[in-house]
This record gives structure tokens, sequence and C-alpha cells, in this order.
């Protein structure tokens, strides 16, 4: 016996978050009758378990996916603005990690990993990010985005500026950064009174996005998989 929402994420519909929302609003019938508790023990070898037509199960085999989330779109298979469209073979196979926010582009993971999932929400992967900015970015201001902030009842640094250059009326910065809060990237510039255009998650802790175009996505190597655990402390 199991957690329905843990089921369905052991199954790659959805994140165990997600899957929460989805059976909250009468996404999942059990034997036939519509459940909404997330909390419901069932068993997938005795109880008939659908999400819309898809049967549900456990995976059998564990899959994680490197993607380039397209700018514009949730990091989500489910709504308005997903990214179901892009990665039609994998929708209920895996769900969608390591999110982004809609205006930023880039690499997220695709899984069915319950253990990573769990880690990567609660561990920091250093990762490297391309910004366009808009306004004067100062030394002085470079020095306290390295020295941190408080935003959102969490104190936030940025690691390294890797590179800065001018193109034009903006800026291209790239830094280092975790991978976990990337939207308050947004508000640390806003602190210094510079406006973040865009941004391109180029690496996720040990792994690259590489030449992957928006809406691509490659199964992760065996080696990937190894040092991406072994960032989160897993092996």
């Amino acid at each position: 016996m199991m957690r329905l929402d843990k089921l369905l994420q052991e199954a790659g519909i959805a994140s165990r978050k997600k899957a929460a929302e989805l059976i909250r609003e009468g996404s999942v019938v059990v034997d036939g009758e519509v459940v909404l508790d997330p909390s419901r023990k069932v068993d997938p070898e005795k109880e008939r378990i659908f999400f819309g037509n898809v049967r549900v199960k456990p995976a059998k085999k564990k899959l994680i996916f490197i993607a380039n989330k397209p700018k514009g779109y949730f990091s989500s298979f489910h709504g308005e603005k997903c990214l179901a469209p892009f990665f039609k073979k994998l929708v209920n196979k895996v769900y969608p990690d390591a999110l982004l926010p809609k205006f930023a582009s880039g690499i997220i993971l695709l899984l069915n990993d319950p253990q990573i999932s769990q880690a990567l929400g609660e561990i920091d992967l250093l990762s490297t990010y391309r910004l366009k900015i808009k306004g004067n970015l100062t030394e002085k201001d470079r020095e306290k985005l390295l020295k941190g902030m408080k935003i959102d009842d969490r104190f936030v640094k940025i690691k390294k500026f890797l590179s800065f250059y001018k193109r034009g009326e903006k800026s291209i910065v790239v830094l280092s950064f975790t991978h976990r809060f990337p939207s308050l990237l947004v508000k640390m510039f806003l602190r210094r009174e510079v406006s973040v255009v865009s941004m391109t998650r180029l690496t996720l802790g040990p792994l690259k996005l590489g030449n992957l175009k928006g809406g691509e996505a490659r199964e992760a190597t065996t080696e990937e998989v190894k040092a991406l655990r072994k960032a989160l402390k897993l092996l």
C-alpha cells in the first residue's frame, strides 16, 4: 500500500506536489471512483488507478532526461503554456524538475526518480546562468551581490561573476548561483536597480545544456547520472 500522490510521482506522472494538485482537481480515478485525497492509500497491483486514460503503476525503470526549457513556458506538463507539446513521448513517463520560471530558458530535468527529486529540493547545486540585463551594474553593485542579501526570508548570494560585457544598451552577465531559486536572481538585481531582461541556465550542477535547442531533450548518460547523484550526496 502507498499514498496516491506518491504513486503518481513514482509512476512519472508528476512531482509529489503537482500530483497532489491533480488529485484534488479530480483527475485521478480509483476503481471507477474519483478520489480527491492525495493521502489515500492504494494498492496499484490490486486496484485500477487511472490518470485520464493512463493506467497508473510504479515505473519499472528510473529515467532522467536533460531538457532545454524554452522561454515563455511553465516548467510543467499540465495547464496552459506547458511543456507537454514539446515532449509528447515523455509525458506521463517523467515529470519536470529543477524548475525554471516562465520567463527563463535553459536546462531542467525530466525524471521519475523520487529520491533525486527530493534531493533537488533540499541541496543547492552551483549552476551557471547567462543574464541579459538593463541598467548600470557597477563594481559596487557586484560586490553587494557577491556578499548576498535576504529576499523572501532566504539569504541568497551570487557565488561568482564569470563574465560581463556590454551589448548595445544592455549587458550580458554570466554568473554562478544555486539552481533552487532562479527567480530570486531577478529580485537581487532589482535591489541594485538593474532589470533582468532574459535568463538562460547553462549548467545544472555537473550537467551541461550543451547544444540542445529549446524544446529538445536527451537521456542523461550513466556518467552524468552518477555525477548528479554525487553532487546531491546520494552516493
